[in-house]
């Protein structure tokens, strides 16, 4: 009896658990009259909680209401699109505590003009207040140059002299996104197009800002994944036709259902291939033959490219050496140097290049004179001509 007592009274000690809300956002995007209107919202969520944790969501709810009305103009996008067409396309990423939210906008906009805007908006679903760009490094000097010497390399560099809009720098750090694979800065678009007009952004890989990301930042998950890496990650990639898990072009894909999807820019040349580069994907390009059989439109892609990159966590660019490779996936079935004449025909740098045969795949790991990992290249095939 004495048992069952303590046992009740220990019972009564412990704190009944409660019900306590947690804010979930929602981006739906409604089509009528040939507009689109990307709508987000906020609401509560019940979750079991214990005495003390509650939350009061309304107040929350009303300040992220507000956070997005004032950077979405949702109900002037409604007028807008009573005088016009809208098109919008928004996305959401969200883990309980943050969400950030983006939104690119075409056709009449707010004030009445015709254009483009894309724009993000980044929130503690805890308070309601928004998550500043600064807020996300420990860092932040150090991150802000790291990411404008990004855009002087690898944006600014291979630019055309004659586009009208491209003013980089400074970059803007007030408008961003992101998601799992990295952030996303916005330009306004009289100072920054894509060839196609619409407005510019530049998004850098969580692999590279990771050294900027302290233990406090919402997205230190996202810079420092706590995922056991290893080569049946890489075999898994490979046989899906991708070098990332980022949602890219597939091998196998027609270049005109890609062009659909990815912005892609006027191709480049190599000895055997046209290079599309993806506008909104850093680092990345998709080829297809340069004698293919069929319509361009209708040819698939037999090779995807990219120089920025970290495969499976363990083939970063800029980082990983050759002598890396060779201890983790062994010998190359096959191997090939590329003095600058050869590299330039191949749209490489100078060095080498080792081919691995995967998953029914070949994944050719080169590297610059230096040994380190310059770009990573998955073909559905073994190039031919080499020794």
């Amino acid at each position: 009896m004495r048992r069952i007592l303590a046992a009740m009274m220990a019972a009564l000690l412990l704190p009944a658990c409660a019900q306590a809300a947690q804010i979930v956002m929602a981006v739906q995007e409604d089509e009528a009259g040939g507009s689109r209107l990307a709508v987000f919202s906020a609401a509560a969520d019940t979750i079991d909680t214990v005495p003390g944790q509650e939350t009061q969501p309304d107040a929350v709810m009303m300040a992220i209401d507000a956070q997005i009305e004032a950077r979405f103009a949702q109900q002037k996008a409604q007028v807008a699109v009573n005088r016009g067409t809208v098109m919008q396309t928004g996305s959401v990423w969200q883990d309980g505590k943050t969400a950030s939210m983006a939104l690119t906008w075409q056709g009449e906009q707010a004030d009445g003009s015709d254009g483009c805007a894309s724009m993000g908006l980044t929130v503690n679903l805890k308070t309601g207040e928004e998550i500043l760009l600064s807020q996300l490094f420990s860092d932040w000097d150090g991150a802000l140059a790291a990411m404008e010497t990004i855009i002087t390399d690898d944006v600014l560099d291979g630019m055309s002299d004659y586009m009208e809009y491209a003013e980089l720098l400074p970059m803007p750090t007030d408008n961003y996104a992101f998601d799992d694979f990295g952030l996303t800065v916005y330009w306004p678009e009289d100072r920054y197009r894509y060839f196609d007009g619409t407005s510019g952004s530049v998004t850098f890989y969580w692999h590279e800002l990771a050294g900027f990301i302290g233990e406090e930042s919402p997205v230190y998950a996202l810079a420092h994944p706590d995922v056991p890496y290893s080569t049946s990650e890489i075999e898994a990639l490979c046989m899906s036709g991708s070098v990332t898990r980022m949602q890219t072009p597939e091998l196998g894909e027609k270049l005109g259902d890609v062009a659909v999807w990815y912005r892609m820019a006027d191709p480049d040349y190599t000895t055997d291939a046209l290079v599309y580069p993806l506008e909104r994907m850093r680092g990345f390009a998709v080829e297809i033959p340069k004698y293919a059989e069929t319509e361009e439109d209708e040819t698939p892609i037999s090779a995807i490219r990219a120089s920025r990159v970290s495969m499976a966590g363990l083939l970063t660019t800029g980082k990983t050496t050759d002598t890396e490779v060779l201890a983790l996936l062994g010998e190359p079935a096959r191997e090939q140097a590329y003095d600058e004449d050869a590299a330039f025909d191949a749209m490489l740098p100078p060095g080498r290049s080792l081919l691995y045969e995967i998953s029914g795949r070949v994944l050719q790991m080169h590297f610059d004179e230096d040994g380190v990992l310059a770009c990573v290249i998955l073909r559905s095939a073994m190039p031919e001509g080499l020794y």
